[in-house]
């Protein structure tokens, strides 16, 4: 008898697994049976909250799209970077945040979905007066031997890579921001060297400040690794089972017309920056050569 039912239990289950799959790669959402708490930063072009509310960002849509496709209610609620690492590791809630890079160490405390989104190849943006090379493109190792000093994005991850590489450095060296824009600023002023970037980011800095640039120069990095796999990070309590639908959901949304059209809308062109130094358009950002890389 209990070995009847064990069966027909496993078997329902196998059903649902099934079914949501379908549901998932053929586009219809089934009703929602379980939610999630998704925690969200501002962060353009990726996440774009207005008042704590989604307001675009392609990414965020996406992740959206997904979990309704999924089947898993959301409730998006707005918090720092560093306040939604610790919701997820120490919080015992159904959480999760967008967009997010599955280092080892976030991976023994969360769960993360399948990549929805590859990052184009990460570099750094310095002042157009910089007196970088502008032929071939520098390594990070490279521009790291140089006496400047780095703007890093505050909780973030570049890579494990890279970030190895930057705790290397002297603390004197490198000074942690909240705000990714006002870190590119500080590289217009020439009050900060260099920042690493994606080209999807700085490129969105562009099209909303076009002051900015004819006061920048974007260098690839010769020994950039290939872009960043962006996830869905989830607290353990959402269960497996959830993060499968999700996953199927995200396959599915893939292979749509929606998910190239947003991912199209939120990728333009690589930054159109000087290749080499020159001047400035705008008179705010105006400012004193430095030959601090030449030290």
């Amino acid at each position: 008898m209990l070995k009847c039912l064990s069966r027909a239990i496993s078997a329902s289950l196998a059903a649902a697994a099934l079914a949501m799959a379908a549901w998932a790669n053929a586009g219809q959402a089934p009703s929602p049976d379980f939610s999630v708490t998704l925690l969200v930063f501002n962060r353009p072009p990726y996440y774009l909250l207005d008042h704590g509310r989604p307001a675009g960002g392609f990414l965020l849509d996406i992740a959206l799209a997904a979990f309704e496709r999924a089947g898993i209610a959301v409730e998006v609620k707005e918090m720092p970077p560093n306040r939604i690492l610790a919701a997820v590791k120490d919080h015992e809630a159904p959480v999760c945040s967008v967009g997010w890079l599955a280092t080892s160490e976030r991976e023994t405390a969360a769960r993360f979905s399948s990549p929805f989104y590859q990052n184009k190849p990460i570099g750094v943006v310095v002042n157009a007066q910089s007196p970088l090379p502008s032929g071939q493109p520098a390594t990070l190792d490279d521009l790291l031997q140089k006496n400047a000093t780095w703007g890093l994005h505050e909780g973030f991850s570049y890579g494990e890579d890279i970030d190895k590489k930057f705790r290397r450095q002297p603390a004197s060296a490198l000074k942690r921001f909240s705000d990714a824009r006002h870190m590119v600023r500080l590289v217009a002023l020439n009050r900060l060297d260099a920042v690493p970037i994606e080209p999807e980011e700085l490129a969105w800095m562009q099209h909303e400040e076009p002051a900015l640039a004819g006061s920048l120069r974007f260098v690839p990095l010769a020994d950039a690794p290939s872009g960043i796999m962006r996830r869905i990070m989830c607290h353990t309590a959402v269960p497996q089972t959830v993060m499968d639908r999700l996953d199927a959901a995200i396959a599915g949304y893939r292979e749509t017309d929606d998910y190239r059209r947003l991912v199209g809308q939120g990728t333009p062109d690589a930054p159109a920056l000087p290749a080499a130094a020159g001047g400035h358009d705008d008179r705010r950002y105006n400012s004193p050569s430095s030959n601090r890389w030449e030290k």
